[in-house]
């Protein structure tokens, strides 16, 4: 038998190459010291998404519904959520005293896992009245929200470390890319196993099976966590003091346009809340299955647009990117408002519009907070950030319940559509992406000026 030819060294396969410039090129190398560390932080990414959606969205609104909670509880339990991470704004005075914070940010993770996974699924098991739960589940989002705020500012600077300037847009773009789809089919098995169970008038078995599941991959995450380098931390070159909590942020001007930015967006989308879930599950009546169906064609949607956002991102902005989505994305918000029993069929439409513009906007975000940071007491900056972030939450979540409860059993018309409240706040939040959609814009071209100036 004659010997067999060695294929030539040269042989392309365009589909490996495809995939390896699409998911690896731009933030892996071997030689690279710190692209384990980014493999490690990926997947905690996965698992971290993964786990909030199954914990919370959709899922949570279902655990409201059975613990009979009313439109003033779900207000509130959004209301102590968002407040609470407003306390991370202190979080860098104790952070910053510690040289080596690993340990101490991953051991109070996997506390916060515990209370807001297994805790809180368990509530509806305890001996206690309707009103006794709903306090217990108050106080649980409190604490699990309070040491969100803590170990939040710590977690960025750590884990930032290991994403350099150079590789942060591909990186950013990947993770953009897949979570959507990967947190989708999660939510699709999730919803298909509740829907299965609620037949059978077990849906808090399906809510706690889902819960299980996701200890189980809060396991892995912090397991993960060890596994993500830690290096020194930049020190100043004096120490700081609460005062500079609050003005080292404001005297610097330039930082504050990335503040205002988020600020703009999360006030306007945090005004719907959970209403919108709560709406659909208990008034449209639809099933899980149906929501994390359309979730995942969205994503696939999503998967296939997420490259032309990449490649718009490397010749624009964050800001530019973002202020060119804001304004198409917000037609979804309108099209839930028109969503209703006889016209379901627009919420798919709807939210298939809103993950094209989505991913556009989750990776123009992804590098604001980063975006000209001061490299002295980072900690201080990252912790602001997400403090202005979640006071303008606080203000659309609190805008939503006191709209809500204010047109309890009002209803209006619109293009011949009776519409409840739950709808036409969903038309308040759409005017407030429009204002969001104007200040993106304007801080995009106050960008481009500033970026002028320095080549000059």
């Amino acid at each position: 038998m004659g010997r067999m030819k060695a294929a030539p060294a040269d042989v392309r396969h365009p589909l490996r190459d495809k995939l390896y410039l699409t998911f690896v090129a731009g933030w892996y190398s071997t030689n690279d010291p710190t692209a384990r560390s980014r493999c490690c932080h990926l997947g905690c990414n996965y698992t971290s998404n993964i786990i909030a959606n199954l914990v919370g969205g959709t899922f949570w609104s279902g655990l409201l519904l059975l613990l009979n909670a009313d439109d003033s509880f779900i207000g509130t339990a959004s209301m102590i959520g968002t407040a609470a991470n407003m306390l991370q704004l202190f979080a860098p005075l104790i952070l910053e005293r510690f040289p080596r914070r690993r340990t101490m940010l991953t051991v109070l993770r996997a506390i916060m896992y515990l209370i807001n996974i297994l805790l809180i699924g368990l509530i509806p098991l305890f001996p206690l009245t309707q009103q006794g739960k709903l306090t217990m589940l108050a106080i649980s989002i409190l604490v699990v929200n309070l040491i969100a705020a803590f170990i939040g500012p710590g977690l960025n600077i750590w884990h930032i470390q290991s994403i350099p300037d150079r590789v942060r847009k591909n990186y950013f773009s990947l993770i953009t890319m897949t979570t959507s789809f990967v947190v989708a089919l999660f939510n699709l098995l999730g919803s298909r196993v509740v829907d299965w169970l609620k037949n059978y008038g077990m849906e808090y078995g399906g809510l706690l099976a889902l819960r299980i599941f996701a200890l189980a991959l809060a396991t892995i995450e912090i397991i993960l966590y060890f596994h993500i380098d830690e290096h020194p931390y930049e020190k100043a070159d004096s120490p700081f003091t609460l005062k500079d909590v609050f003005v080292l942020p404001l005297r610097s001007k330039s930082y504050l346009l990335n503040v205002a930015c988020i600020m703009l967006w999360n006030f306007a989308v945090a005004i719907p809340g959970s209403y919108h879930s709560i709406y659909m599950l208990r008034d449209v009546g639809v099933s899980y299955s149906y929501v994390m169906a359309v979730s995942l064609c969205c994503t696939v949607v999503s998967f296939l647009v997420a490259p032309l956002w990449k490649k718009l991102l490397s010749r624009m902005s964050w800001f530019k990117l973002i202020g060119l989505c804001i304004p198409f994305y917000l037609v979804s918000y309108v099209g839930f408002a028109f969503t209703a029993k006889s016209t379901v069929y627009i919420y798919a439409i709807a939210s298939l519009i809103g993950s094209v513009c989505g991913v556009g906007v989750s990776l123009g975000f992804s590098g604001i907070p980063y975006y000209k940071i001061p490299p002295q007491h980072s900690t201080i900056y990252i912790a602001f950030y997400s403090t202005m972030a979640s006071c303008a939450s606080l203000l659309g979540v609190t805008l939503g319940k006191y709209f809500m409860l204010g047109t309890e059993g009002h209803k209006i018309n619109v293009l011949g559509m009776t519409m409840v409240n739950n709808q036409y706040l969903l038309l308040l939040s759409s005017a407030m992406l429009v204002v969001a959609a104007i200040g993106a814009n304007v801080i995009a071209r106050i960008r481009a000026r500033e970026a002028v100036e320095e080549e000059s």
